[in-house]
Protein backbone atom coordinates (compact mmCIF):
# COMPACT_ATOMS: atom_id res chain seq x y z
CA UNK A 1 0.00 0.00 0.00
CA UNK A 2 2.77 2.66 1.49
CA UNK A 3 4.91 2.06 -2.25
CA UNK A 4 2.43 1.98 -4.30
CA UNK A 5 1.18 5.60 -2.99
CA UNK A 6 4.14 6.78 -2.73
CA UNK A 7 5.32 5.93 -6.16
CA UNK A 8 2.51 7.69 -7.46
CA UNK A 9 3.24 10.76 -5.25
CA UNK A 10 6.80 10.73 -7.15
CA UNK A 11 5.71 10.16 -10.32
CA UNK A 12 6.26 14.28 -11.19
CA UNK A 13 7.34 17.29 -10.30
CA UNK A 14 4.04 19.02 -10.13
CA UNK A 15 2.77 15.77 -7.68
CA UNK A 16 5.22 16.87 -5.17
CA UNK A 17 4.06 20.97 -5.40
CA UNK A 18 0.79 19.83 -5.05
CA UNK A 19 1.68 18.21 -1.83
CA UNK A 20 3.82 20.33 -0.59
CA UNK A 21 1.55 21.96 2.16
CA UNK A 22 1.32 18.87 4.30
CA UNK A 23 -0.22 16.64 1.87
CA UNK A 24 -1.58 13.35 3.28
CA UNK A 25 -0.69 10.37 0.78
CA UNK A 26 -0.12 7.53 3.26
CA UNK A 27 -1.48 6.18 6.46
CA UNK A 28 -0.18 2.98 8.10
CA UNK A 29 -2.54 -0.30 7.19
CA UNK A 30 -4.31 -1.36 10.29
CA UNK A 31 -5.66 -4.74 9.55
CA UNK A 32 -8.36 -5.97 11.12
CA UNK A 33 -9.26 -2.89 12.94
CA UNK A 34 -10.26 0.99 12.32
CA UNK A 35 -8.10 1.74 15.01
CA UNK A 36 -4.45 1.00 15.46
CA UNK A 37 -3.64 -1.25 18.57
CA UNK A 38 -1.11 0.05 19.94
CA UNK A 39 0.64 -2.90 21.08
CA UNK A 40 2.48 -3.76 23.79
CA UNK A 41 4.72 -6.77 25.31
CA UNK A 42 2.88 -6.44 28.47
CA UNK A 43 -0.33 -4.79 29.16
CA UNK A 44 -3.29 -5.07 31.86
CA UNK A 45 -6.75 -5.08 30.80
CA UNK A 46 -8.40 -1.61 29.54
CA UNK A 47 -9.58 0.48 32.91
CA UNK A 48 -12.11 2.96 33.65
CA UNK A 49 -9.36 4.99 35.22
CA UNK A 50 -7.51 5.51 32.11
CA UNK A 51 -6.43 8.51 30.38
CA UNK A 52 -7.54 8.46 26.88
CA UNK A 53 -6.00 9.76 24.04
CA UNK A 54 -7.87 9.95 20.92
CA UNK A 55 -6.00 11.11 17.42
CA UNK A 56 -7.80 12.45 14.25
CA UNK A 57 -6.08 13.45 11.51
CA UNK A 58 -3.92 13.05 8.12
CA UNK A 59 -0.84 10.61 8.08
CA UNK A 60 1.23 12.98 9.86
CA UNK A 61 -1.25 11.56 12.61
CA UNK A 62 -0.63 8.27 11.07
CA UNK A 63 3.07 8.77 11.39
CA UNK A 64 4.02 7.77 7.82
CA UNK A 65 8.02 8.29 7.27
CA UNK A 66 9.31 7.57 3.37
CA UNK A 67 9.86 4.31 3.24
CA UNK A 68 7.18 2.90 4.63
CA UNK A 69 5.56 -0.51 3.96
CA UNK A 70 1.94 -2.01 4.75
CA UNK A 71 4.41 -4.22 7.41
CA UNK A 72 5.99 -0.77 8.63
CA UNK A 73 5.27 0.31 12.53
CA UNK A 74 4.28 3.88 13.01
CA UNK A 75 6.50 5.21 15.78
CA UNK A 76 5.22 9.37 14.96
CA UNK A 77 4.38 12.60 16.98
CA UNK A 78 0.71 10.10 18.14
CA UNK A 79 2.87 7.39 19.36
CA UNK A 80 5.29 9.85 21.48
CA UNK A 81 2.76 11.57 23.06
CA UNK A 82 1.17 8.28 24.24
CA UNK A 83 4.71 7.32 25.49
CA UNK A 84 4.77 10.84 27.08
CA UNK A 85 1.36 10.33 28.69
CA UNK A 86 2.97 7.07 30.66
CA UNK A 87 5.81 9.05 31.50
CA UNK A 88 3.60 11.48 33.28
CA UNK A 89 2.47 8.65 35.55
CA UNK A 90 -1.04 7.75 33.63
CA UNK A 91 -2.21 4.51 32.58
CA UNK A 92 -3.11 5.63 29.27
CA UNK A 93 -4.98 3.94 26.22
CA UNK A 94 -4.81 5.56 23.13
CA UNK A 95 -6.69 5.39 19.63
CA UNK A 96 -6.04 6.70 16.19
CA UNK A 97 -8.52 7.59 13.11
CA UNK A 98 -6.11 8.95 10.80
CA UNK A 99 -7.53 9.19 6.69
CA UNK A 100 -5.53 9.50 3.67
CA UNK A 101 -5.85 12.66 1.83
CA UNK A 102 -8.52 13.95 4.60
CA UNK A 103 -9.12 17.55 4.19
CA UNK A 104 -10.83 19.64 6.95
CA UNK A 105 -13.92 19.71 5.21
CA UNK A 106 -13.97 15.92 5.38
CA UNK A 107 -12.90 15.71 9.09
CA UNK A 108 -15.78 17.99 9.49
CA UNK A 109 -18.51 15.47 7.55
CA UNK A 110 -17.09 12.55 9.40
CA UNK A 111 -17.61 14.25 12.43
CA UNK A 112 -21.64 15.73 11.52
CA UNK A 113 -22.31 12.03 10.72
CA UNK A 114 -20.84 10.46 14.00
CA UNK A 115 -22.35 13.52 16.32
CA UNK A 116 -25.54 13.44 14.45
CA UNK A 117 -25.71 9.10 15.51
CA UNK A 118 -24.79 7.68 12.65
CA UNK A 119 -23.21 4.25 13.16
CA UNK A 120 -21.24 3.91 9.26
CA UNK A 121 -21.09 6.31 6.25
CA UNK A 122 -19.94 5.72 2.72
CA UNK A 123 -16.49 7.28 1.88
CA UNK A 124 -18.17 9.79 -0.88
CA UNK A 125 -20.53 11.25 1.71
CA UNK A 126 -16.76 12.52 3.52
CA UNK A 127 -14.70 13.44 1.09
CA UNK A 128 -14.58 12.52 -2.69
CA UNK A 129 -11.21 10.73 -4.08
CA UNK A 130 -10.08 9.74 -1.03
CA UNK A 131 -6.99 7.54 -1.75
CA UNK A 132 -6.64 5.87 1.38
CA UNK A 133 -7.12 2.13 0.68
CA UNK A 134 -8.99 1.33 4.30
CA UNK A 135 -12.32 4.27 3.61
CA UNK A 136 -14.30 1.52 3.91
CA UNK A 137 -13.23 0.15 6.83
CA UNK A 138 -12.54 3.57 8.57
CA UNK A 139 -15.96 4.50 7.85
CA UNK A 140 -17.66 2.01 8.61
CA UNK A 141 -16.21 1.95 12.06
CA UNK A 142 -17.95 5.89 12.44
CA UNK A 143 -19.81 4.59 15.45
CA UNK A 144 -16.09 3.82 17.18
CA UNK A 145 -15.29 7.07 16.62
CA UNK A 146 -17.81 8.63 18.25
CA UNK A 147 -17.65 5.97 21.03
CA UNK A 148 -14.25 6.95 21.22
CA UNK A 149 -14.20 10.80 20.83
CA UNK A 150 -16.90 10.62 23.71
CA UNK A 151 -14.90 8.91 26.08
CA UNK A 152 -11.65 11.09 25.50
CA UNK A 153 -9.50 13.51 27.55
CA UNK A 154 -6.87 14.00 25.07
CA UNK A 155 -7.67 14.84 21.50
CA UNK A 156 -4.82 15.44 19.24
CA UNK A 157 -5.30 16.65 15.84
CA UNK A 158 -3.16 17.12 12.64
CA UNK A 159 -5.74 18.60 9.52
CA UNK A 160 -5.49 21.52 7.18
CA UNK A 161 -3.06 20.61 4.92
CA UNK A 162 -4.42 19.14 1.83
CA UNK A 163 -7.23 21.95 1.98
CA UNK A 164 -3.93 23.93 0.26
CA UNK A 165 -3.46 21.84 -2.33
CA UNK A 166 -5.01 24.17 -5.28
CA UNK A 167 -2.83 26.94 -3.58
CA UNK A 168 -0.01 25.44 -5.39
CA UNK A 169 -1.38 23.91 -8.60
CA UNK A 170 -2.21 27.42 -9.67
CA UNK A 171 0.33 29.39 -12.70
CA UNK A 172 0.96 31.94 -11.23
CA UNK A 173 1.37 34.22 -7.99
CA UNK A 174 -1.80 36.22 -8.68
CA UNK A 175 -3.70 33.29 -9.41
CA UNK A 176 -1.70 31.97 -6.21
CA UNK A 177 -2.42 34.39 -4.00
CA UNK A 178 -6.39 34.67 -4.92
CA UNK A 179 -6.76 30.49 -4.45
CA UNK A 180 -4.48 30.68 -1.09
CA UNK A 181 -7.59 33.93 0.29
CA UNK A 182 -10.08 31.39 -0.60
CA UNK A 183 -8.81 28.51 0.79
CA UNK A 184 -7.86 30.23 4.06
CA UNK A 185 -11.42 31.45 4.57
CA UNK A 186 -13.25 27.73 3.82
CA UNK A 187 -10.33 26.28 6.15
CA UNK A 188 -11.11 28.91 9.12
CA UNK A 189 -15.37 28.45 8.53
CA UNK A 190 -14.62 24.50 8.89
CA UNK A 191 -12.08 24.38 11.55
CA UNK A 192 -14.70 26.46 13.88
CA UNK A 193 -16.99 23.71 12.73
CA UNK A 194 -14.98 20.98 13.39
CA UNK A 195 -13.94 21.84 16.56
CA UNK A 196 -17.51 22.75 17.61
CA UNK A 197 -18.64 19.21 16.51
CA UNK A 198 -15.72 17.87 18.67
CA UNK A 199 -17.08 19.82 21.55
CA UNK A 200 -20.12 18.83 21.36
CA UNK A 201 -19.47 14.86 21.64
CA UNK A 202 -17.41 15.87 24.48
CA UNK A 203 -17.70 18.55 26.39
CA UNK A 204 -14.70 18.07 29.09
CA UNK A 205 -11.86 17.15 26.12
CA UNK A 206 -8.47 18.77 26.33
CA UNK A 207 -8.40 19.43 22.17
CA UNK A 208 -4.61 20.21 20.95
CA UNK A 209 -4.40 21.07 17.05
CA UNK A 210 -1.27 21.83 15.15
CA UNK A 211 -0.42 24.52 13.02
CA UNK A 212 1.07 23.86 9.50
CA UNK A 213 4.91 23.00 8.74
CA UNK A 214 6.71 23.92 4.94
CA UNK A 215 8.68 21.49 4.23
CA UNK A 216 10.14 23.68 0.89
CA UNK A 217 14.04 24.37 1.75
CA UNK A 218 15.30 27.96 1.95
CA UNK A 219 17.43 29.17 -0.52
CA UNK A 220 21.16 28.54 0.19
CA UNK A 221 24.34 30.04 -1.06
CA UNK A 222 26.85 28.31 -2.82
CA UNK A 223 29.82 30.91 -3.12
CA UNK A 224 27.95 33.99 -4.56
CA UNK A 225 25.29 31.92 -6.56
CA UNK A 226 22.08 31.60 -4.44
CA UNK A 227 20.53 27.84 -5.23
CA UNK A 228 16.78 28.05 -5.61
CA UNK A 229 14.75 24.49 -4.84
CA UNK A 230 11.21 25.69 -5.39
CA UNK A 231 9.45 29.08 -6.96
CA UNK A 232 10.34 31.82 -4.49
CA UNK A 233 7.62 34.06 -5.00
CA UNK A 234 5.15 30.89 -4.58
CA UNK A 235 7.92 30.07 -1.18
CA UNK A 236 7.09 33.48 0.32
CA UNK A 237 2.99 33.33 -0.44
CA UNK A 238 3.11 29.83 1.31
CA UNK A 239 5.21 31.03 3.88
CA UNK A 240 2.61 33.88 4.31
CA UNK A 241 0.22 31.11 4.50
CA UNK A 242 1.35 29.59 7.32
CA UNK A 243 1.82 32.87 9.21
CA UNK A 244 -2.03 33.18 9.06
CA UNK A 245 -3.00 29.30 9.24
CA UNK A 246 -1.34 30.18 13.11
CA UNK A 247 -3.31 33.51 13.61
CA UNK A 248 -6.82 31.30 12.30
CA UNK A 249 -5.80 28.80 14.77
CA UNK A 250 -4.97 31.42 17.64
CA UNK A 251 -8.13 33.24 16.99
CA UNK A 252 -10.61 30.52 16.96
CA UNK A 253 -8.72 29.03 19.95
CA UNK A 254 -9.76 32.45 21.56
CA UNK A 255 -13.10 32.44 20.61
CA UNK A 256 -14.00 28.66 21.45
CA UNK A 257 -12.53 29.03 24.81
CA UNK A 258 -15.20 31.55 25.53
CA UNK A 259 -17.34 28.74 24.40
CA UNK A 260 -16.32 26.78 26.65
CA UNK A 261 -13.78 24.49 25.03
CA UNK A 262 -10.43 23.79 25.80
CA UNK A 263 -7.97 24.10 23.08
CA UNK A 264 -4.26 24.45 23.12
CA UNK A 265 -2.08 25.31 20.17
CA UNK A 266 0.90 22.56 19.48
CA UNK A 267 3.20 24.93 17.59
CA UNK A 268 4.94 22.86 14.64
CA UNK A 269 5.90 25.49 12.29
CA UNK A 270 8.64 27.13 14.14
CA UNK A 271 10.61 23.58 14.70
CA UNK A 272 10.97 23.35 10.65
CA UNK A 273 11.81 26.60 9.55
CA UNK A 274 15.08 26.21 8.16
CA UNK A 275 15.84 22.81 8.69
CA UNK A 276 13.45 21.28 6.59
CA UNK A 277 16.15 19.13 4.52
CA UNK A 278 16.88 17.41 8.28
CA UNK A 279 13.36 16.55 9.46
CA UNK A 280 11.85 15.91 6.33
CA UNK A 281 12.65 13.69 3.30
CA UNK A 282 12.07 16.46 0.74
CA UNK A 283 15.33 15.48 -0.90
CA UNK A 284 13.77 12.72 -1.79
CA UNK A 285 10.84 13.88 -2.80
CA UNK A 286 8.41 12.95 -0.02
CA UNK A 287 7.38 15.76 2.20
CA UNK A 288 6.34 13.67 5.81
CA UNK A 289 8.72 14.45 8.73
CA UNK A 290 11.30 11.41 9.31
CA UNK A 291 11.68 10.39 12.47
CA UNK A 292 13.42 13.93 13.45
CA UNK A 293 11.00 15.39 12.45
CA UNK A 294 7.76 13.68 14.22
CA UNK A 295 10.44 14.59 17.68
CA UNK A 296 10.19 18.05 16.85
CA UNK A 297 6.27 17.59 16.19
CA UNK A 298 6.01 15.68 19.67
CA UNK A 299 7.82 18.07 21.70
CA UNK A 300 5.79 20.92 20.76
CA UNK A 301 2.32 19.00 21.76
CA UNK A 302 3.92 17.71 24.33
CA UNK A 303 4.97 20.94 25.83
CA UNK A 304 1.36 22.35 24.67
CA UNK A 305 0.10 19.26 27.01
CA UNK A 306 1.88 18.92 29.59
CA UNK A 307 5.05 21.27 29.35
CA UNK A 308 7.53 19.84 29.37
CA UNK A 309 8.92 16.19 26.91
CA UNK A 310 10.84 13.34 28.88
CA UNK A 311 13.61 10.94 28.66
CA UNK A 312 15.24 7.96 30.52
CA UNK A 313 18.39 8.57 31.40
CA UNK A 314 21.32 6.88 30.08
CA UNK A 315 21.08 3.12 30.84
CA UNK A 316 24.62 1.49 32.42
CA UNK A 317 26.71 -1.05 30.97
CA UNK A 318 24.99 -4.14 31.03
CA UNK A 319 21.15 -2.98 31.89
CA UNK A 320 18.96 -3.37 29.58
CA UNK A 321 15.64 -1.71 30.51
CA UNK A 322 14.83 1.79 32.10
CA UNK A 323 11.73 1.04 34.68
CA UNK A 324 9.01 4.45 34.80
CA UNK A 325 6.96 3.68 38.50
CA UNK A 326 4.29 6.62 38.61
CA UNK A 327 5.96 8.97 36.57
CA UNK A 328 9.51 8.44 38.47
CA UNK A 329 12.46 6.40 37.26
CA UNK A 330 14.21 3.38 39.17
CA UNK A 331 17.34 4.22 40.25
CA UNK A 332 18.09 1.07 41.89
CA UNK A 333 21.18 -1.81 41.65
CA UNK A 334 18.34 -4.15 40.82
CA UNK A 335 18.54 -4.33 37.08
CA UNK A 336 15.23 -5.74 35.56
CA UNK A 337 15.71 -9.43 34.30
CA UNK A 338 15.14 -10.87 30.85
CA UNK A 339 14.32 -14.75 31.00
CA UNK A 340 12.58 -16.58 28.16
CA UNK A 341 10.87 -14.05 26.71
CA UNK A 342 9.47 -12.23 29.89
CA UNK A 343 10.49 -9.45 31.68
CA UNK A 344 11.09 -9.83 35.76
CA UNK A 345 11.38 -6.59 38.32
CA UNK A 346 12.35 -6.74 41.82
CA UNK A 347 9.76 -6.93 44.08
CA UNK A 348 10.38 -4.11 46.35
CA UNK A 349 11.91 -1.51 43.65
CA UNK A 350 8.40 -1.41 42.20
CA UNK A 351 5.78 -1.72 45.60
CA UNK A 352 7.83 1.41 47.16
CA UNK A 353 7.31 3.22 44.15
CA UNK A 354 3.57 3.36 44.81
CA UNK A 355 3.68 3.43 48.66
CA UNK A 356 2.47 0.05 48.98
CA UNK A 357 3.07 -1.70 52.09
CA UNK A 358 4.47 -5.00 51.57
CA UNK A 359 5.30 -8.47 54.07
CA UNK A 360 7.69 -11.07 53.84
CA UNK A 361 6.71 -14.55 55.07
CA UNK A 362 10.38 -16.02 55.10
CA UNK A 363 9.14 -20.02 55.95
CA UNK A 364 6.38 -19.77 53.24
CA UNK A 365 8.40 -17.72 51.19
CA UNK A 366 5.26 -15.59 50.51
CA UNK A 367 5.11 -11.48 49.35
CA UNK A 368 2.41 -10.07 51.05
CA UNK A 369 1.25 -6.81 49.02
CA UNK A 370 -1.67 -4.39 50.61
CA UNK A 371 -2.31 -1.34 48.15
CA UNK A 372 -5.80 0.16 48.37
CA UNK A 373 -8.46 -2.89 48.65
CA UNK A 374 -6.06 -5.23 47.43
CA UNK A 375 -3.85 -7.46 49.39
CA UNK A 376 -1.53 -9.83 47.01
CA UNK A 377 -0.06 -12.94 47.85
CA UNK A 378 2.65 -13.82 45.56
CA UNK A 379 4.66 -17.24 46.98
CA UNK A 380 8.10 -17.87 45.27
CA UNK A 381 7.94 -20.99 43.10
CA UNK A 382 4.18 -20.56 42.68
CA UNK A 383 2.48 -20.75 39.53
CA UNK A 384 -0.53 -19.44 40.73
CA UNK A 385 -1.59 -15.78 42.54
CA UNK A 386 -4.10 -15.04 45.36
CA UNK A 387 -5.78 -11.46 45.37
CA UNK A 388 -8.04 -10.70 48.09
CA UNK A 389 -7.85 -14.33 48.72
CA UNK A 390 -8.99 -15.76 45.55
CA UNK A 391 -6.44 -18.28 43.76
CA UNK A 392 -5.39 -16.88 40.28
CA UNK A 393 -3.47 -18.71 38.02
CA UNK A 394 -0.26 -16.78 36.56
CA UNK A 395 0.11 -15.96 33.26
CA UNK A 396 4.15 -16.25 33.49
CA UNK A 397 6.46 -18.16 35.26
CA UNK A 398 6.78 -18.03 39.39
CA UNK A 399 8.62 -15.48 41.07
CA UNK A 400 11.62 -16.33 42.20
CA UNK A 401 14.31 -15.34 44.32
CA UNK A 402 17.52 -13.55 42.85
CA UNK A 403 20.84 -14.03 44.19
CA UNK A 404 23.66 -11.28 43.53
CA UNK A 405 26.60 -9.98 45.40
CA UNK A 406 25.55 -12.41 48.47
CA UNK A 407 22.01 -10.96 48.89
CA UNK A 408 18.42 -12.20 47.71
CA UNK A 409 15.74 -10.57 45.92
CA UNK A 410 12.71 -11.29 45.06
CA UNK A 411 11.31 -10.86 41.58
CA UNK A 412 8.15 -11.52 39.86
CA UNK A 413 7.16 -11.60 36.30
CA UNK A 414 5.12 -8.06 35.12
CA UNK A 415 2.12 -10.61 34.70
CA UNK A 416 2.10 -10.27 38.36
CA UNK A 417 2.08 -6.89 38.94
CA UNK A 418 -0.83 -6.71 36.00
CA UNK A 419 -3.08 -9.91 37.21
CA UNK A 420 -2.49 -9.51 41.02
CA UNK A 421 -2.60 -5.77 41.48
CA UNK A 422 -3.93 -4.44 38.52
CA UNK A 423 -0.64 -1.98 37.29
CA UNK A 424 -0.98 -1.23 34.04
CA UNK A 425 2.68 -2.02 33.07
CA UNK A 426 3.57 -1.35 29.14
CA UNK A 427 6.91 -1.68 27.55
CA UNK A 428 8.03 0.19 24.72
CA UNK A 429 10.90 -1.49 22.29
CA UNK A 430 11.25 2.23 21.25
CA UNK A 431 12.56 3.40 24.78
CA UNK A 432 13.39 0.16 25.58
CA UNK A 433 11.56 1.19 28.53
CA UNK A 434 8.63 0.22 31.13
CA UNK A 435 6.23 1.75 32.34
CA UNK A 436 4.07 0.77 35.43
CA UNK A 437 1.36 3.00 36.34
CA UNK A 438 -2.31 2.50 38.41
Amino acid sequence: MYSKLRNRARGTKLALLAAIMLSVIVSPSLPGSAVPAYAVEESSSPSVDAYRIVAIGDSVTAGYELGFTEKSVPYGFVEQVYEQSLFHGNRTEIANYGVIGLKTNGLKRWLEAAAGGSDAVEASDVQEGLPDPRTDQLFAGTKQLRESLAQADLIVMTIGGNDFLTVVRQDGKTEAAAELKTVLENYKTDLLATLRLIHRLNPGAEVVIADQYLPVPTPYKIGNTTIYSFDEDIRQLLLDGVKQIQEILAGSAELLGNEGLKIKIAGIADGFAGNELGFTSIAKGDIHPNRLGYTVIAKAFTNAIWGDYRTVKPRAAGIPLSIIVKGTELSTPNEPLLMKGRTYVALRDIIDGFGAKLDWNAKGQIATIKLQDRTVDIQIGATTIKVNGKTLKLNADPAFIYKKNGAGKTYVPLAALTEGLGFQVVYRDTLKTIFINM
